[in-house]
């Protein structure tokens, strides 16, 4: 399975790119990439979550809390981008 992003997420991603949020939407890509580049080392420093379709891994955003990007390390695949609280 090759890395991607979910349908979820690019919508995310699109809405807040035009919503001008300029920044918030570099670091979430930077987090992005650096998930689908680096899986391993990325889940080390994620905390996880067990949902219905398995575990999915929470990565914050530096410098933009509360973001969250969550994705599942098969693939690995990027789930979603939204706030959530610690």
């Amino acid at each position: 399975m090759e890395p991607s992003y979910s349908e979820v997420a690019n919508e995310q991603l699109d809405s807040l790119l035009a919503a001008g949020a300029i920044d918030l939407y570099n670091a979430l890509i930077t987090i992005c990439e650096f998930i689908l580049d680096h899986p391993e080392q990325a889940q080390r420093s994620s905390s996880a979550l067990t949902t219905n379709v398995g575990i999915r891994f929470r990565s914050a955003v530096p410098g933009h809390a509360p973001y969250k990007v969550f994705w599942a390390s098969d693939g690995p695949t990027i789930e979603a981008v939204f706030p959530y609280p610690s």
